[in-house]
């Protein structure tokens, strides 16, 4: 089934939101200027972070691949306290059953949402190419390092036609969870 990603971005806007702001954090960690920060918007893009061009090739790499890191951290932190109640493991009877149901079931959702806008866009592959790829001040190393990262963005944006970026943020939001269950039980 095909759905119009302005349809998926407006559900689980609150990971565009985030997907934006982790962007502005690094711009900010990197000391590049930022000009303009739209978070969300119903149309495409999405969302967007106008910033200073930077020569720096490591910049640019973080600042491209930081809602990645951000957002699967968030997202997982996000879902964690709230996987046990949606998946069943809630002893809570009547309306405080309800109600914690009710609110874990948002986190879920809000978390879910996060981790579906890790992935870094065709937009930040386009601008890591252009100022990394193509620059011929960048060292060989340094393109060296970026080429595999911008290879795996274009990846992911094939792989959300086919709802990758859903698997992952469903995936992601039961990896920990998991995990703790089983080191802890």
């Amino acid at each position: 089934m095909i759905i119009p990603g302005f349809v998926i971005s407006a559900v689980t806007f609150p990971g565009v939101a985030v997907h934006e702001l982790s962007h502005q954090v690094f711009c900010r960690i990197c000391r590049i200027p930022v000009y303009e920060v739209k978070y969300f918007q119903l149309k495409n893009p999405c969302g967007y972070v106008l910033h200073e061009a930077t020569a720096d090739p490591w910049k640019n790499l973080a600042t491209g691949m930081g809602p990645f890191f951000i957002n699967t951290i968030l997202g997982i932190l996000i879902t964690l306290p709230a996987y046990a109640n949606v998946f069943g493991y809630n002893s809570a009877d009547g309306m405080l059953g309800m109600l914690v149901k009710l609110s874990s079931l948002f986190l879920y959702w809000l978390g879910v949402s996060i981790l579906m806008h890790a992935f870094p866009s065709t937009g930040d592959a386009k601008a890591l190419v252009r100022s990394v790829l193509k620059n011929e001040e960048v060292s060989i190393w340094a393109k060296i390092v970026t080429a595999p990262f911008i290879g795996l963005i274009y990846l992911g944006a094939l792989g959300s036609m086919f709802w990758l970026d859903l698997i992952y943020g469903v995936g992601m939001s039961m990896l920990l969870p998991k995990l703790l269950s089983m080191w802890f039980f």
